[in-house]
């Protein structure tokens, strides 16, 4: 597997796994359309410094992780996102693992970013590879499904 710097050209192959990765995990009965799925990645690397990781295997994109600015020294991760055809395959973990020297480049000391409770995959991912809770799960804006915020510093 190789974990590269995506870019603008990116974003759709990003918002496509995105789409499949939410059905898979939510249970939806259609896969989200790439019309529905982009905005949320465009939005998450339109402000610089942004990231926007892309993990390959045998030259297809199977996973990202997306994220940038959100006006301190911390960045927000957005996005982890891994096509459900690669699940269990190490995909996030490699996104993460690349995550630490991607924030330094662009100036960043630590990342945060949220996860649904009810998404255990991703809450012992994150916790096996030392992302730290704050403060209590939240219920989300828009649906009240609880979330937990995640942080990890960088050395």
């Amino acid at each position: 597997m190789e974990i590269i710097q995506g870019g603008a050209g990116d974003v759709d192959t990003a918002a496509i796994i995105w789409a499949h990765a939410v059905t898979a995990r939510d249970g939806y009965d259609e896969v989200p359309t790439l019309e529905k799925a982009r905005p949320g990645i465009e939005n998450a690397v339109a402000n610089e410094p942004s990231v926007l990781l892309l993990a390959l295997e045998g030259g297809a994109a199977v996973g990202f992780l997306a994220g940038g600015p959100q006006g301190t020294d911390t960045a927000y991760i957005n996005y982890v996102g891994v096509h459900p055809d690669a699940w269990g395959k190490g995909v996030g973990e490699a996104l993460l693992r690349a995550l630490p020297e991607a924030l330094i480049t662009r100036g960043y000391k630590a990342a945060e970013l949220l996860v649904y409770v009810d998404n255990p995959r991703g809450v012992r991912l994150y916790e096996r590879l030392g992302w730290i809770k704050v403060g209590d799960p939240a219920p989300h804006p828009q649906h009240g499904r609880l979330e937990q915020r995640y942080s990890f510093a960088v050395s």
